[in-house]
């Protein structure tokens, strides 16, 4: 099954990067550039009260891609709180 990100609650900030509110958490995609020895893509962070939850250390290739994945994580953690 594939995940797909509600791509319409996010929002692009003016630094470049993506944010969005799930359930009382903050997530974020930024994009990482390709550097000697690291792949370029886009990391997703999950925090809530200015607590980091998440950040996994895999990168995506499509930004709705780690949206999805941030989105599926928010939700997760709501459903166990």
């Amino acid at each position: 099954m594939h995940e797909h990100a509600n791509v319409s609650m996010w929002q692009r900030d003016h630094d470049g990067t993506y944010s969005a509110e799930v359930n009382g958490c903050t997530l974020r995609i930024v994009w990482q550039p390709e550097e000697p020895g690291k792949r370029r893509g886009f990391r997703w962070k999950v925090e809530r009260d200015g607590k980091e939850l998440a950040t996994p250390d895999d990168l995506q290739e499509e930004p709705e891609l780690a949206m999805a994945h941030a989105e599926t994580f928010a939700r997760t953690v709501a459903a166990s709180s």
